[in-house]
């Protein structure tokens, strides 16, 4: 007997809908990529105000702590320069400020500086307090020196000042006194010459001798004169010279220290605690072993995402058999199942795919929830579905349809009875059940007989789609043993518990089975606002729809308005 009664011919199937174009699959590309940044930023948003509070509340501790350091400043104008030698005056010169600056950091001056002051600190203690600043386009030099102490800091401050011009005047006054000793010295040496020469004048009788030596000395008496006049400008340029710099501003007591700056440190503190919260949130969220998103779950899989269900709001207790379907018809979480039934459809247009396996890495991801919902969204679009539970040990697809167990896959494995006589009818148009039945001594060897694969194949002669429920991957053997007799495999992905590792081992271990991944289910996933994926539905009569533009297949849902078949419950 039939299980849909008088068999009919199968309608066509849903119109496929257009994929989109590159330019539009890349702005996807950046808008998915922006919202993956988003959802790390808010499910982490609770670590990176932690580690911006303690980074904030660290620089105050040290702030406070740190010992308040005054700063004295004091300004120098540094005059032009004249190069003095014993026979020239040049003009004045701009000085080079660098070379300055460098003076007032040598320890020459700071030893005047500790001399003046009668200090006890080195030379190289003062140093290590002191800094010069060149004022711009100016041949002015700002002094500083920073201590605990504010009037240590200006007396300091003003003590480097005040050692600086006096270190530079006396440079300049000693070079006018060298040049004058050597005009002195030249002196002294002409007259000595000239008192011999004198002498020798007197001694000599008339004659051309003493002609030459009358000539000698009047040529002696010339350059004595040029050098006692010169020497005579030396000493009035000399005591006209003022100083080489001049202070032009003391510094004075500083009223409010320079370090630690509280504001700017909280500021830096708040700046750098962002930065390295969004960094650990970033590295967690790359080195954690749970699935993030739905891209990832398409990168790792190498399938698309055929649907995101969204999480059941108020919904705990995973154990219970939810029929969304059926319970809310008008939810996203029943919109997300359309979706997943009319991407099947269009999949099943383009290749031959009627007989579909349902499972995950481990038990709890949702895929009996997936399983039934698709089968009821499948039957309600006018397609004729068999739902199939192969999960022999832990059977849940009866609790969905509050059916019982008592016979099924099992009869028909073990004891040969016929699909009529296991096959339920859950009152759902279009949708027939075939429960996995009592539990065998073996089930891994009974789904592994030829039978198993016979029946499978027989299936595809009287429903449109056979939906099969199995076990989890890592759990049993029993998935990786349907995986060769069905068209394709679709796996469920719960975006709270599911890992990494163990959609690769799934994935792998079903590959090596010779399993054909067609998509998969990303279930239970935070749909609240500021997450990856949003839901809204209509008040009216239609539902959002869940956009599924993928970089694997370019599988959409559709956007235009889908006529609701009656349910009955």
């Amino acid at each position: 007997m039939h299980p849909f009664g008088t068999p009919e011919e199968t309608p066509g199937g849903p119109r496929p809908v257009m994929t989109m174009s590159s330019t539009t699959a890349q702005q996807a590309d950046h808008t998915g990529d922006l919202r993956e940044y988003l959802r790390i930023l808010r499910s982490r948003r609770v670590s990176i105000a932690v580690v911006t509070a303690v980074c904030l509340a660290a620089a105050l501790v040290l702030s406070f702590q740190a010992t308040p350091v005054y700063e004295g400043q004091s300004k120098v104008l540094v005059k032009p320069v004249q190069t003095v030698t014993s026979t020239s005056l040049s003009l004045p010169q701009a000085p080079n400020l660098d070379t300055e600056r460098e003076l007032i950091l040598s320890q020459a001056v700071a030893g005047v500086v500790r001399r003046t002051l009668h200090l006890g600190t080195s030379v190289d203690d003062l140093l290590r307090h002191v800094a010069v600043e060149v004022v711009s386009d100016t041949e002015v030099l700002v002094i500083k020196y920073d201590d605990p102490d504010p009037h240590v800091a200006a007396r300091l401050a003003n003590g480097f000042a005040a050692g600086y011009v006096d270190f530079r005047t006396q440079e300049a006054l000693d070079a006018f006194q060298a040049a004058a000793g050597a005009v002195q010295r030249r002196i002294d040496s002409l007259q000595t010459r000239l008192t011999a020469l004198n002498s020798q004048i007197e001694s000599t009788a008339g004659g051309q001798l003493k002609d030459s030596l009358q000539s000698e000395r009047d040529s002696l008496v010339a350059q004595l004169g040029v050098m006692q006049q010169r020497l005579a400008d030396l000493q009035a340029t000399g005591s006209a010279t003022q100083a080489a710099a001049q202070v032009v501003q003391t510094a004075d007591v500083p009223s409010s220290p320079v370090s630690p700056n509280k504001t700017r440190n909280a500021a830096l503190a708040l700046f750098a605690g962002l930065v390295l919260g969004v960094v650990y949130a970033f590295g967690r969220e790359r080195f954690e072993d749970r699935v993030k998103s739905r891209e990832e779950v398409e990168g790792r899989l190498g399938a698309p995402v055929l649907a995101a269900v969204p999480r059941a709001p108020g919904w705990r207790r995973a154990e219970e058999a939810h029929l969304t379907m059926l319970r809310d018809p008008r939810s996203p979480i029943s919109e997300a199942y359309r979706t997943l039934a009319t991407n099947l459809q269009y999949m099943a247009t383009q290749r031959p795919l009627r007989v579909v396996m349902v499972t995950s890495a481990l038990a709890g991801e949702g895929k009996s929830t997936t399983a039934s919902n698709l089968a009821v969204a499948l039957a309600q679009a006018g397609r004729r579905v068999i739902l199939l539970s192969t999960d022999l040990r832990r059977p849940r697809i009866h609790a969905f349809f509050s059916l019982h167990n008592d016979r099924g896959l099992s009869n028909i494995l073990s004891d040969g009875q016929h699909l009529s006589q296991v096959t339920m009818d859950p009152a759902i148009p279009n949708l027939r059940i075939i429960n996995a039945g009592p539990e065998p001594s073996d089930p891994a060897a009974l789904l592994g007989g030829r039978r198993a694969g016979e029946f499978l194949q027989s299936l595809r002669d009287v429903a449109e789609f056979v939906v099969v429920d199995t076990p989890p991957v890592l759990a049993v053997a029993d998935a990786s043993i349907l995986a060769p007799m069905v068209d394709g495999t679709i796996f469920v992905v719960d975006a709270e518990q599911g890992r990494r590792s163990d959609l690769a081992e799934a994935r792998d271990q079903l590959q090596h089975a010779g399993a054909r991944i067609i998509g998969a289910v990303y279930n239970n996933f935070d749909g609240g606002p500021g997450a990856a994926y949003q839901y809204r539905s209509y008040e009216s009569g239609t539902h959002g729809h869940l956009g599924l533009a993928t970089s694997n297949g370019g599988i959409q849902g559709p956007k235009s308005k889908r006529r609701r078949v009656p349910v009955r419950s």
